[in-house]
């Protein structure tokens, strides 16, 4: 045990020393780090992806974001936490990205029946389209208008606002109440990760 804690100690240091080599502008150490957190970050990204391409292009804007803000690191705090939530919140910008670009909504979709696969959901697939048009079916007209010009035409806030004479304002929060209700009712058979795909993708 003692040993176990003492190659923990001196793993710690050796990122702390890398690090501030790092915000001394040290192309050295940046490699260094590139290559200790490249694969791990990979694998990480890429299960939530499940696209080698997206999960590429998004390592390197985490790698580039590092270096460019490398002043900014905090040697004394968890350079794991920090580099991991910088991953995360790209995933998560390139995923709500994806509901603006029909290409990567069918990939969405597609990784999706993947997940599925992976999960003990009692509803087959199949069934979810189902679902979310029967609630969107008992949507308030206007609200199911504007979640299917967004969500499936793939229109902007400000093209819906212009087609239907109503400010941008107001075509976000119907579709915040939208998707709120949507989520409410299939919260009972399916989990949040594979709603919020669903939501993002749409069937598309």
């Amino acid at each position: 045990m003692i040993t176990c804690l003492f190659f923990v100690k001196k793993s710690n240091e050796n990122i702390a020393q890398l690090l501030t080599s790092l915000k001394n502008g040290e192309t050295w150490a940046f490699r260094e780090i590139f290559e200790a957190y490249q694969k791990k970050l990979y694998h990480f990204v890429f299960a939530i992806t499940k696209s080698n391409f997206a999960t590429e292009d998004i390592l390197q804007e985490v790698f580039l974001k590092i270096w460019m803000k490398k002043d900014r690191i905090d040697v004394s705090r968890s350079f794991d936490s920090y580099i991991y939530t910088i991953a995360r919140n790209h995933t998560y910008n390139y995923l709500r990205g994806v509901a603006n670009q029909e290409s990567l909504r069918k990939e969405v979709w597609r990784n999706l029946k993947y997940c599925y696969q992976q999960t003990e959901n009692t509803l087959l697939l199949a069934e979810y389209e189902a679902i979310v048009n029967d609630i969107l079916e008992h949507l308030p007209v206007k609200k199911r208008s504007i979640f299917i010009l967004s969500k499936q035409q793939g229109k902007s806030n400000q093209e819906i606002a212009d087609l239907l004479n109503i400010s941008t304002k107001t075509v976000k929060n119907h579709l915040w109440k939208a998707s709120k209700l949507i989520r409410l009712q299939l919260q009972p058979y399916i989990s949040d990760t594979i709603i919020s795909l669903l939501l993002l993708s749409y069937f598309f």
